[in-house]
């Protein structure tokens, strides 16, 4: 009598038959929730800098600080 080698519908990992079980699903499932987390929290880290930017061209272009104040305070917004 020959055993299947684990490929085959007849053979079970975990919960779920086939290839492909509850817990493979389950990694594949996280691993779309770390990336889109990854993503999220660069695109508003990069929103927050470009609004902090905007303020402080305006600052500038309104002639409320010098070209060397802006650029310092550019330097560090973009440096964090």
């Amino acid at each position: 009598m020959m055993f299947g080698n684990g490929w085959s519908g007849s053979a079970s990992c975990g919960f779920g038959s086939g290839y492909f079980s509850i817990w493979h699903y389950a990694v594949i499932i996280g691993v779309v929730i770390i990336i889109f987390a990854i993503v999220s929290l660069k695109k508003s880290k990069s929103s927050t800098t470009s609004g902090a930017v905007e303020k402080l061209k305006n600052l500038y272009i309104s002639g409320e600080i010098s070209e060397e104040e802006y650029l310092k305070r550019k330097n560090v917004i973009e440096r964090k």
